[in-house]
């Protein structure tokens, strides 16, 4: 309706606002921008814990996060790294951000130099909670299974291995979570009479989280640029590999180590594809007296951003070393 009013006005003054309209439109304008900058500069925000004890297996991003507003379904696609049980890994705070940052975009995180230390032990309990109720044969896995899946990522599946003992007289019981790794969790119901123990149940689960990981398509050599077109993404149970795998959102990024055909590209001899790549034509300048002389070469190696190369001349075949700018070109500091 306002909308309408004002275009009618200007028709009446031949395209032309009135004073007192153009400073109301112009102020809502205004508040429009603030409130539109002010919900893009930051979307997102998290904070990193400094110590995490979990279980054998792939890390997750959602592990070693202790507040944040990015969604827990994209924290559950980002592995940040694999344990073995009885191991522990330090991670900069500088790694976990690159990797959110990739996945969310600009984030608000507070980097330091204190590291995040994840600890894998060999049997990490991770509930014991008594309930003051009965459980039966009959519902005895349906309870079980709401316990695992609030340690576990939502699409998580358990299948059952193995069940020892059975459900006996009680009046109370309590669910203890094991886990030697994340993909044999094992259950232990005790079952309580009177306060004391009378019994224990014992289930033995498989755990799945399929994701599609990516599958070397062909060899693939050290210092290439892994793109979509070579790889392949199967399902495979994430729990069961031994390696970071690289998802659909990862790629491109460069090889540091060889790929064989059929291997799972393990994101752990990855990194970010750098602004300057082995024979790519860029621009390179020099500032001699105050003018700026620039010239087209040749990178001869990678370079990322504050990176020395060497890069080739076009004109005259000349090797000189240069610094990588952000923009991508080369400032030349010694030429022949």
């Amino acid at each position: 309706m306002v909308q309408s009013a004002n275009l009618k006005e200007a028709k009446e003054r031949g395209g032309r606002l009135s004073y007192p309209t153009r400073v109301k439109l112009t102020k809502a304008l205004s508040v429009f921008i603030l409130i539109a900058c002010a919900s893009c500069v930051y979307p997102f925000f998290a904070s990193f814990k400094s110590n995490v004890a979990t279980f054998g297996g792939p890390v997750l991003m959602g592990d070693v996060i202790s507040e944040t507003d990015v969604p827990k379904e994209t924290l559950d696609k980002i592995i940040v790294a694999y344990l073995p049980a009885n191991s522990s890994i330090t991670l900069t705070k500088k790694y976990l951000y690159n990797l959110l940052k990739k996945r969310v975009g600009i984030i608000d995180v507070e980097i330091d130099d204190i590291p995040v230390v994840i600890e894998a032990k060999s049997e990490n309990e991770i509930s014991n909670e008594e309930k003051r109720n009965e459980i039966s044969e009959d519902t005895i896995s349906d309870v079980v299974l709401k316990e695992l899946h609030t340690h576990y990522p939502d699409g998580t599946t358990f299948n059952l291995k193995s069940q020892t003992g059975k459900v006996i007289d009680h009046d109370s019981y309590s669910i203890t979570v094991y886990a030697t790794t994340k993909s044999s969790p094992f259950v232990r119901v005790t079952l309580q009479k009177g306060g004391r123990i009378v019994g224990y149940v014992t289930l033995q689960y498989n755990a799945i989280l399929l994701r599609k990981v990516a599958i070397a398509n062909r060899r693939i050599e050290k210092g290439e640029i892994i793109g979509i077109n070579d790889v392949r993404y199967e399902e495979v149970n994430i729990y069961s590999l031994t390696k970071i795998p690289t998802l659909e959102e990862d790629l491109p990024m460069m090889a540091n180590k060889v790929f064989s055909k059929d291997e799972v590209i393990d994101m752990k001899y990855l990194s970010e594809v750098p602004p300057v790549i082995k024979g790519q034509i860029i621009k390179a300048y020099s500032n001699i007296g105050g003018i700026s002389v620039s010239i087209l070469a040749q990178a001869l190696e990678n370079g990322y951003i504050g990176n020395v190369i060497r890069i080739k001349n076009q004109d005259n075949g000349s090797i000189i070393n240069g610094t990588v700018e952000e923009d991508g070109t080369i400032k030349v500091f010694e030429g022949k």
